[in-house]
């Protein structure tokens, strides 16, 4: 069912959608007629957009200069402005013209099947918390808090009864990947956030919790980042086992207590720019295929990286070694090696066997390997 905004008459109530695409003509300069403002603030002071899901497309020419709708055209800005307070919205990118109305209409019909009445109810209750809405993409079932306007998290101090009743609309709202970056929050949070930690994948950069006080609450999580905490110590042997990927770069850390075999079986970590001299790698935790070690004070890798048959990335940039070890050229799977900023203190003869073993070196801006 089509209703036209631009019909003299007021929009009809009683829509027996819950999910509402707006179809807006884009003015030459990439803004909004004051007409169309009218009527949309119109629209949204009925009860009609309540407990909907919003979907916003911009119609009009497309050049090569600007085929997608950035932030800072005025018609986002002013529409995103209008529909602040709107739970569940999606302003897509592309404007529509015949070459992207296929791909539009494939995106929003999968965000219609992927979210459900109960979904935009949520994301509605947490709007009305935080004032603005956070970003979500059904698809992906992806909430991430994070305030591109701000820099900071819409959590960011909110008082303990509203975290609590924010954190209950996420554990109905069932994320499957949660970001709450830049928040200010700490351990004294948890207690209160502690339902809404149980997402798959859990990016809590950027503020100041241990590692052991979330590592009590993350349920089943697999992917846990963890940067710009600053942790000094990471004692991975509380982590679920069901972590797989762990990302603790830009911390202070100074020490690093791997995990045991039974604890879990790791396949990425990034220890990137933190204070460790030395840290040592449990000879039976072979799964590992992304490490990045970059940007530490090293002097040597643990030999028990050897072991680590599936190791497919490796970061040392920055690091104080001065020659690969020789098991580097014997990891089968071996594809990426990150040596920016000490490629010209490693030995020519090294590179060289990297290259013919296929390996891609990955260098400082505009140097090149002779």
């Amino acid at each position: 069912m089509f209703r036209r905004l631009l019909e003299r008459e007021t929009v009809s109530r009683g829509l027996p959608h819950h999910h509402v695409v707006f179809i807006l003509p884009l003015l030459g300069d990439n803004d909004l007629t004051e007409e169309i403002c009218a009527r949309l603030q119109r629209w949204l002071s009925t009860e009609d957009h309540g407990n909907r899901a919003v979907y916003v497309v911009a119609h009009g020419d497309r050049h090569a200069s600007d085929e997608f709708v950035s932030h800072d055209m005025p018609f986002s800005a002013k529409v995103r402005n209008l529909f602040h307070a709107v739970g569940a919205f999606t302003m897509h990118d592309a404007k529509l013209d015949r070459y992207t109305a296929v791909r539009l209409s494939e995106e929003i019909l999968r965000g219609v099947r992927a979210m459900s009445a109960g979904d935009i109810e949520q994301l509605n209750d947490i709007t009305r918390l935080t004032v603005k809405p956070p970003l979500w993409q059904s698809n992906k079932r992806l909430l991430d808090f994070y305030d591109q306007l701000t820099g900071y998290s819409l959590l960011r101090n909110q008082d303990r009864d509203n975290l609590r009743k924010i954190a209950a609309c996420v554990s109905a709202l069932e994320p499957r990947i949660l970001k709450i970056n830049n928040a200010n929050l700490d351990d004294r949070a948890l207690p209160d956030m502690a339902c809404a930690l149980r997402a798959q994948v859990v990016d809590l950069g950027s503020n100041g919790f241990t590692l052991d006080g979330a590592a009590r609450v993350l349920g089943d999580c697999q992917w846990l980042g963890f940067a710009a905490n600053g942790l000094t110590r990471a004692d991975l042997s509380m982590l679920p086992p069901s972590i797989e990927h762990l990302y603790v770069q830009k911390n202070r850390l100074r020490e690093f207590v791997p995990v045991l075999a039974h604890a879990a079986r790791l396949k990425s970590v990034s220890l990137y720019r933190n204070d460790l001299v030395s840290f040592e790698w449990p000879a039976d935790q072979t799964a590992i295929e992304r490490l990045n070690v970059g940007a530490n004070p090293l002097a040597r890798l643990p030999e028990t990286l050897s072991n680590c048959l599936s190791l497919e990335s490796l970061g040392i940039a920055r690091i104080a070694i001065k020659r690969l070890p020789d098991w580097i050229f014997y990891l089968p799977r071996l594809r990426e090696l990150d040596i920016s900023y000490i490629e010209d203190v490693l030995p020519a003869s090294q590179l060289d066997k990297l290259r013919q073993l296929r390996v891609s070196l990955i260098t400082r801006p505009g140097y090149i390997v002779s």
